[in-house]
């Protein structure tokens, strides 16, 4: 994990307060579940951002979905695979930024670690 890497959306609500811990085992639990059925062999999902000017629908932002397993060797997915695999964790963790922010989901511990940097104070 790179050290800029900061943990999100794991172990508190949109409002601040808390999750209770039974809540957080059972939507890891549930996660884990829904992915090993879209991909078995999947350890960790990661999401990137990529703006596209190309296609259809014109400008957009797109999220690649990169499916690794334990190994951290990338599995060979098709579009619907790592479509169903995004589907889940956005179900799981609505109120993460996925258009704007990289984020890591492991599978085995249930922690979605946001991989973008903050911006420095005078940036703000």
């Amino acid at each position: 994990m790179p050290s800029n890497a900061t943990p999100q959306h794991r172990h508190s609500r949109p409002s601040g307060r808390p999750w209770p811990r039974a809540a957080l085992a059972a939507r890891t639990i549930r996660v884990a579940v829904e992915l090993r059925r879209v991909a078995g062999d999947v350890d960790a999902v990661l999401t990137t951002p990529v703006f596209t000017d190309a296609g259809p629908k014109g400008p957009r932002i797109a999220t690649h979905v990169h499916l690794v397993d334990v190994l951290r060797l990338p599995l060979a997915a098709d579009a619907g695979t790592a479509r169903a695999a995004y589907e889940v964790l956005r179900r799981a963790f609505p109120h993460a930024r996925w258009d704007n922010d990289e984020y890591r989901y492991d599978v085995r511990s249930g922690a979605l670690v946001r991989l973008t940097p903050d911006a420095p104070a005078g940036l703000r």
